[in-house]
């Protein structure tokens, strides 16, 4: 009897462990759902930590960008666009679109699966610090990498114009 209560639970702690493993890649949409962009990220889980790729091979860019982080929670009663639990993840895109170091650092804050009418990806950025600022937010789709032709990464258009990247 106890054999057989000993194999039911490692069987349940398996079963609940692996619920918070595995990789995932989701593309962004944005914040009105109608311009899918055309870079995405992978992400492995293990749990409490993650790690993956911000894909922007898509985009025509030369370099992806790296992505660490895990998991957390952010109130409901928070302002933010992504709420509840998420994956708040430090990525590099700035460098990988520049091809050297920035100084800049992005903070993506990303769900596990999309689930619309909700947000599901927001990010924020700093360039030396002084201040981490809401860059953009949006939704989370199946479709990975825009098929429009000249499609813009997720962070580009609104870091871009705020930044002040010196090389």
């Amino acid at each position: 009897m106890k054999l057989k209560s000993l194999a039911v639970i490692t069987l349940l702690i398996l079963g609940c462990s692996s619920a918070f493993a595995g990789t995932f890649s989701l593309g962004f949409m944005d914040y009105s759902g109608s311009t899918t962009f055309c870079d995405y990220e992978t992400i492995t889980i293990h749990s409490p930590y993650a790690g993956g790729v911000h894909n922007f091979s898509v985009c025509g860019l030369a370099a992806n960008g790296a992505m660490v982080g895990f998991f957390m929670n952010i109130p409901r009663s928070n302002n933010a666009p992504v709420k509840g639990n998420v994956l708040a993840l430090a990525d590099n895109s700035f460098d990988a679109e520049y091809q050297f170091y920035t100084g800049c650092q992005i903070d993506w804050v990303t769900k596990l699966k999309p689930n619309n009418p909700n947000f599901g990806w927001s990010f924020y950025f700093t360039c030396g610090g002084g201040g981490d600022y809401l860059g953009n937010f949006g939704f989370l789709t199946t479709t990975l990498g825009s098929p429009q032709v000249g499609a813009k990464p997720s962070f580009g258009t609104a870091v871009t114009a705020k930044a002040k990247i010196k090389q």
